[in-house]
């Protein structure tokens, strides 16, 4: 078996060998910490109860809106700058420490004000702020970018299943001995720490050094240049993202949270593999756009069917499966989280797609056009937000996520006149299911990838 597999591997061009062994290891790690969550979720939810963790995932979802303000923007740009500039690497990394670092202080800042004037509850304030402090620590994700440049995520992936063991033991010690909600809320504070201290230890290893980081102001300049657009995209996408259950925590109860907290956990489990294999693929793709247009296109072309296949391929079994396994794992205080979540698995679809345009719109540096589609994504949220929650409260917060993301990700490329050609793509990428030749086309290059004597 073993033998097979090396003869198979050895077919493989080094670099497409370098791509499957990252998405290895990204894979490896996020099936290791879906399975620790999956138990964890279901032992959470079950001691906290719906009221309480429908507060905590209130809280998390609060400091979120602020998140994207804390990371800038840059990880796509870093990372295209890091390949592009390999001997600028501590200048591009330090530079990107300071800015992560400001733009943390700035999003506490931002958190701390705002959680005073629309917290419905004392104890969410200070939850809120304990959770915010973590935030600072995010600046070390300068290492994740270095790597990510590398296409070697096998010791940022070590380090975050390291941190996931720890903080899993620690998260049953807590129920264990009956803590109180608040204890939860220092315990993603202690995340935040924790991996930040494994990833200078990584980077240690690797015969690195941060004190070899320089900031750079003219560096500085242009990045923030170029993440700009990036910076309120990715504020766009948050809201969009966790919007949904701060408005059903202000307008409806923490119980209507929960179960549609407890859904959307089981349904964006799966956000790995479009992460995962798009950071993958990115460096190359990069490559491949200076050498050839048409098989760069094509490439673009694959990754988006590959996308949209994997997502169909899981949404279609959870939905039928979604409200007896939820009520059988969590108990019949859930079974209303088993039918949100049997709607909201198919918003994957169109994340799943996102995931890979916002890639193509990194390379082209159209990232302007990023933060239209999810400024046009985030205002349908929020309207269709408010007129669905109270009809249908947590299903129709979850019919607004499908809408919007689709808004976002698909239908603003159909009627953008610029970015037809993308539409197109994503059409077709979209009626994978029915491309019988193509399908077949992909079928045989498998075949022939996994056995070339064939």
């Amino acid at each position: 078996m073993f033998n097979k597999i090396t003869t198979i591997s050895n077919n493989f061009s080094p670099g497409l060998r370098k791509i499957i062994s990252n998405i290895g290891w990204l894979t490896i790690e996020k099936l290791l910490a879906m399975v620790i969550n999956f138990s964890l979720v279901i032992y959470l939810v079950r001691y906290l109860g719906v009221e309480d963790f429908g507060k905590l995932s209130y809280c998390i979802s609060f400091v979120a809106l602020f998140e994207a303000i804390a990371k800038l923007g840059l990880n796509g740009i870093v990372v295209r700058n890091l390949v592009q500039e390999p001997e600028a690497k501590n200048t591009i990394m330090g530079t990107t420490f300071i800015l992560k670092l400001l733009g943390s202080i700035v999003a506490w800042c931002l958190i701390f004000i705002s959680s005073l004037k629309f917290n419905y509850h004392h104890q969410l304030h200070w939850i809120n702020i304990i959770i915010a402090c973590g935030l600072i620590f995010t600046a070390f994700d300068a290492v994740d970018y270095w790597f990510e440049s590398q296409v070697s995520s096998q010791a940022i992936s070590l380090i975050r299943t390291t941190q996931l063991v720890i903080s899993s033991i620690i998260k049953l010690i807590l129920i264990w001995l009956n803590f109180p909600l608040i204890a939860f809320g220092w315990l993603i504070f202690i995340d935040y720490l924790l991996k930040a201290l494994l990833k200078i230890w990584v980077y240690f290893q690797q015969n690195f050094s941060i004190l070899d980081w320089n900031f750079n102001f003219c560096k500085a300049q242009k990045l923030l240049q170029d993440s700009f657009p990036l910076i309120l995209s990715s504020v766009m996408i948050t809201i969009y993202m966790k919007i949904d259950q701060v408005m059903l925590g202000n307008m409806v109860n923490s119980a209507a949270v929960g179960n549609y907290a407890t859904a959307v956990r089981f349904s964006e489990i799966w956000y790995f593999f479009p992460v995962a294999i798009c950071s993958s693929c990115f460096p190359s793709i990069v490559k491949t756009k200076g050498q050839s247009s048409t098989e760069y296109y094509a490439r673009l072309q694959q990754l988006y069917d590959l996308m949209v296949g994997i997502a169909i391929s899981l949404a279609i079994p959870i939905t039928f499966l979604a409200k007896p396994l939820l009520t059988y794992l969590l108990g019949a205080e859930y079974t209303k989280a088993g039918i949100i979540l049997s709607w909201h698995i198919w918003a994957g679809i169109f994340v799943f797609l996102g995931v890979a345009r916002s890639k193509w719109l990194m390379i082209e540096n159209l990232t302007i056009f990023n933060f239209a589609t999810t400024g046009l994504g985030a205002i349908t949220n929020i309207v269709l937000n408010l007129w669905l929650i109270p009809l249908y409260q947590g299903v129709g917060a979850a019919i607004a996520t499908i809408i919007s993301y689709a808004v976002a990700g698909y239908i603003s490329c159909i009627i953008y006149p610029p970015m037809w050609k993308t539409g197109l793509m994503l059409t077709k990428s979209l009626g994978i299911m029915f491309r019988w030749r193509q399908n077949a086309i992909y079928f045989h290059q498998l075949k022939k990838l996994l056995n070339p004597s064939s």
